[in-house]
C-alpha cells in the first residue's frame, strides 16, 4: 500500500467559537442554524446512556436547549400481568419514563424538555425535530432494545432520507468535547455539506479531511510512476475540493490526509489507530464508503467503527 500523504489545510490553531461564524452578510453554512435544540432519542437502556452524556455536553457547550424524547412504539392488547410496569406500555410507563429522564436531565445548568410519545419511532424522531427546529439528533445503539434495533437499519435509514438535520450516533462515553473528527470525502456536493455542517456544528473540534482512493486491480503490479500519478491526482482533487468549498471558517479542515487503498477498511484501521473520537459523512450519494451511508454501508460502518459516528444527508433540492 502507498504511504498517506498528510498535509496541513491551514497553519492556524483549530477554530475557536469565533472562527466559525460565518463573515458578515453571509449565511450560516448550507443555511444550518447551530443554535438549534438538539434532539435526544432514547430507548432508555444503559448503552443510551452515552448518547445522554453526550447530548447534555453537546447542549451545555452550545448554550442550547435538549429535546429528549422516548417513544413508546406500540400498545399491544394483551400484557402479562406478572411483566414490570415500565415494561408495559401504559401510564405507568409513560411516568416512569418522565421520572427517569428527570433525574437524568436535573441540571440547572441545562434547559431540558422531555417528550413521552406513542407511534412509530423514525415518525415521532423526524416530526419532533422538525417542529423544534432542531440542528442535531443524538441517539445510541443499543441492540437489546426496539430502538436500537432499529437504529441499525430502518429507521437511521428513514431519518437521513425525511430530515436534513444531522444524525449522531454515540457509541462511547464522552469525555469533554470532541478534540479532533475525521470528515471522510469522496468530493460528492454531500460530502461537501457534511464538512460544512460538521464545522458549524463543531467549532472548537479539529476536523481531518479524510479521502480514499482504491487503485484498479493490478495497477499495483505497474510501474511505480502510476501509483504515483494516482497519489498526486488524488492530492489536487482534495485541494480543488476545498478551494470550491467557500466560506469554511479559519483553519477548516486543520489537516488533510491522502490514502491508496480500499476507502471502508483505510478508514476503519485510521480512526481505530488514532483513537478518533468521531467520523463525519454524507449521505445519499452512492459512492463508495464516503459517499451514500445508507442502507447496509451504513450498518456496517456503525458496527465497525469504534467511534461515534455523524451522518448528515444533503439538503439540496432535490434531496428526497
Amino acid at each position: 500500500m502507498t504511504a498517506p500523504t498528510e498535509f496541513s489545510a491551514s497553519s492556524s490553531s483549530p477554530a475557536s467559537p469565533a472562527d466559525a461564524a460565518p463573515a458578515p452578510g453571509s449565511a450560516a453554512p448550507d443555511s444550518l442554524a447551530p443554535d438549534g435544540p438538539i434532539l435526544l432519542a432514547t430507548d432508555l437502556s444503559a448503552r443510551c446512556d452515552r448518547a445522554l452524556d453526550r447530548a447534555v455536553v453537546l447542549a451545555k457547550t452550545r448554550g442550547v436547549p435538549l429535546i429528549a424524547l422516548h417513544v413508546l412504539e406500540s400498545a399491544p392488547t394483551t400484557a402479562s400481568p406478572s411483566a414490570p410496569s415500565w415494561r408495559r406500555f401504559s401510564e405507568d410507563h409513560r411516568e416512569l419514563a418522565r421520572y427517569r429522564l428527570g433525574l437524568d436531565l436535573d441540571d440547572p445548568a441545562l434547559s431540558a424538555d422531555i417528550h413521552v410519545e406513542s407511534g412509530d419511532v423514525s415518525d415521532r424522531i423526524v416530526e419532533l425535530a422538525t417542529r423544534h427546529g432542531c440542528s442535531l439528533i443524538v441517539t445510541g445503539i443499543a441492540r437489546d432494545e426496539s430502538l436500537g434495533k432499529l437504529l441499525l437499519g430502518s429507521t437511521v435509514k428513514k431519518l437521513v432520507r425525511h430530515v436534513s438535520v444531522p444524525v449522531l450516533v454515540v457509541k462511547n462515553r464522552p469525555h469533554g468535547v470532541y478534540r479532533e473528527a475525521v470528515v471522510a470525502t469522496d468530493f460528492s456536493p454531500e460530502s461537501r455539506h457534511a464538512l460544512r455542517m460538521a464545522a458549524a456544528l463543531f467549532p472548537n473540534t479539529s476536523l481531518l479531511l479524510f479521502h480514499a482512493y482504491d487503485t484498479p486491480f493490478g495497477m499495483r503490479r505497474l510501474a511505480e510512476g502510476l501509483g504515483d500519478d494516482a497519489r498526486r491526482d488524488a492530492q489536487r482533487e482534495m485541494e480543488e475540493f476545498l478551494a470550491a468549498t467557500p466560506g469554511l471558517p479559519t483553519g477548516v479542515p486543520a489537516r488533510t490526509l491522502v490514502m491508496d487503498g480500499e476507502p471502508e477498511t483505510l478508514l476503519s484501521d485510521y480512526v481505530f489507530a488514532e483513537r478518533c473520537e468521531m467520523v463525519v459523512a454524507g449521505t445519499r450519494r452512492i459512492k463508495g464508503i464516503m459517499g451514500a451511508m445508507v442502507g447496509s454501508v451504513a450498518e456496517r460502518l456503525l458496527e465497525a467503527l469504534p467511534c461515534d459516528v455523524l451522518l448528515v444527508r444533503d439538503a439540496g433540492p432535490d434531496a428526497r
